[in-house]
């Protein structure tokens, strides 16, 4: 069963293909596909509303698996930062740690996402000036 860290569940709508390395671009194009994590640039939709089991974590994930940031099993170089990522992302959706369906987790964040919400959680990325996550992420 895969893993995921609460801001990740923004990183894979967002996620356009780029990435640390190409190890890490596969990893996270095949997890996307997997969950069926809505994705536009992927072109992935969960049109069924697919029972993809997954378990929220706070700390290392599936996606961090390949992350040249990755220090050890539950360590990361960027700990503080993603941490509060996590942190953020759970608070504004009311996310504990446990198994979700991933349908449902997406309707849990993006049924409730604003654009004030999303500047808090990710204006600190070092991805938000560089690629167009709101975008992918905001819906109009």
């Amino acid at each position: 069963m895969l893993r995921i860290r609460p801001h990740h569940v923004l990183c894979m709508r967002a996620y356009s293909g780029n990435g640390y390395s190409e190890e890490f671009k596969a990893k996270m194009k095949n997890i996307i596909n997997e969950i069926k994590a809505y994705n536009k640039f992927l072109q992935v939709d969960n049109l069924k509303k697919e029972m993809n089991e997954v378990e929220l974590v706070f700390h290392t994930d599936s996606i961090c698996e390949k992350c040249p940031n990755k220090l050890d099993e539950n360590l990361c170089s960027s700990q503080d930062k993603v941490k509060l990522l996590d942190l953020k992302v759970a608070k504004h959706f009311n996310l504990k740690e446990g198994f979700y369906n991933y349908s449902e987790l997406e309707d849990l964040v993006y049924n409730n996402i604003t654009e004030d919400i999303f500047d808090d959680i990710c204006k600190e990325c070092e991805w938000y000036g560089v690629t167009n996550c709101k975008d992918y992420i905001i819906t109009k």
